[in-house]
């Protein structure tokens, strides 16, 4: 292209490094890592306070530097153009996507040939000594005892969950043969399942429809959220990944969870309702093992099919909250262990640093039940809904023995 005044933007963000670019923004960066990935803080004004904690995750390898923050309430993703944005503003583009006059600012500053309105601090700084601590968050509160009637009526809407794969729609039906863990029993046990299309014949739950809809109970037993699992998801994410670069910089990437508005997750852990210990050995199991954490709900799921009591995330990230309750129910019921078995592949081998490292700090006794390297890579790519029993007892006799 050579048409006067034409800016290729794609060229540029492949050319411009990552410190260039928030030196464009009037931000010097303080990076953690080396490497295809680094951290650096998020810019689109996280909630919770987590200035310094490093969330965002930079693909420096990637031409467009494809970030995303993985603070829990934000895991905002885009390019470097976006990214230049947060620099810039301070928060994300209009309605998530950055287009218009936000685009055109960015890409001029980008060029060269525009600049910021006022230097930002540095990426580094500590927030003003003036500025008020964020508030703490408020705990969840249980659907049943919620002051709303909209949202008590929420409480059980499992009772619409379709659980026989033959009365699914294809998508649904596909995703839940993928998961061996998920048989009508084990979904009628954790109350999770399949929200029709036609949302089960009234409008509770309405926005879950078509999705695999897994619960989040409180330690009591009583339901927090529902959660949907977007049956098409990989298939939007093969879609998403087609696209140009740019095409991708206005394009919102697709979600795998739905989660409330408002309900806070990194508060809460899959599987914590204190009835489980009720289950014939699990105190035993915890007793000896300590507490096993893995990533996702199905591999709650799958282990506890297998007898093997373990807690999910809902995220490949630990909060520092998930992180202070487990420390807290390993040193009550577990002996001060913890075994992390995270999806046993880069993402989790992310994740799983951090909580090791976390763990470590509080002097528990922290180990790894896996890792890509480890068992001469044996388990590399796998998840933990895969496993047999006898593969987790030998992981687990492992992790005692090193």
């Amino acid at each position: 292209m050579n048409r006067p005044g034409y800016i290729d933007v794609d060229k540029l963000q492949a050319e411009t490094t990552l410190e260039a670019a928030a030196a464009k923004c009037g931000v010097t960066l303080d990076i953690k890592g080396a490497g295809p990935e680094v951290r650096i803080d998020c810019p689109f004004g996280c909630p919770g306070g987590h200035q310094g904690r490093k969330e965002l995750a930079v693909n420096t390898d990637n031409p467009q530097k494809i970030f995303q923050c993985h603070a829990y309430q934000c895991g905002f993703r885009g390019n470097l153009l976006t990214l230049m944005h947060g620099w810039l503003t301070g928060k994300k583009p209009s309605g998530g996507k950055l287009k218009g006059d936000e685009f055109q600012r960015v890409k001029q500053v980008l060029a060269g040939s525009g600049a910021p309105a006022a230097k930002r601090p540095p990426a580094h700084s500590a927030p003003p000594a003036e500025e008020p601590a964020p508030a703490p968050l408020q705990p969840n509160v249980p659907l049943i005892d919620s002051p709303e009637d909209r949202v008590r009526e929420l409480h059980n809407i499992d009772e619409k969950f379709i659980r026989d794969v033959a009365e699914m729609n294809p998508a649904a039906a596909a995703y839940v043969r993928r998961h061996g863990c998920l048989s009508p029993e084990s979904m009628q046990k954790w109350r999770c399942g399949y929200l029709p299309n036609d949302g089960g014949g009234d409008k509770r739950g309405w926005s879950l429809r078509g999705s695999i809809v897994y619960p989040i109970l409180a330690e009591n037993g009583k339901v927090l959220a529902w959660a949907g699992r977007d049956v098409h998801y990989e298939e939007k994410e093969q879609d998403f990944a087609r696209l140009s670069p740019a095409q991708r910089a206005e394009a919102p990437p697709p979600c795998k969870h739905r989660f409330p508005k408002g309900f806070h997750r990194g508060q809460e852990l899959f599987g914590q309702h204190a009835s489980r210990l009720r289950e014939p050995g699990y105190r035993d199991f915890i007793a000896q093992h300590g507490l096993i954490l893995v990533e996702g709900f199905n591999d709650v799921i799958g282990l506890d099919n297998l007898g093997v009591p373990a807690l999910g995330l809902m995220s490949n990230r630990m909060t520092e909250a998930q992180g202070e309750k487990i420390t807290r129910w390993a040193r009550q019921i577990g002996g001060s262990r913890v075994t992390l078995m995270f999806d046993c592949e880069l993402t989790g081998v992310d994740g799983a640093k951090e909580a090791l490292w976390y763990f470590a700090q509080q002097r528990l006794d922290v180990r790894l039940a896996w890792s890509p390297s480890m068992h001469g890579g044996a388990y590399a790519g796998r998840q933990p809904e895969s496993l047999t029993r006898q593969q987790v007892d030998a992981l687990l006799a492992s992790g005692a023995a090193s």
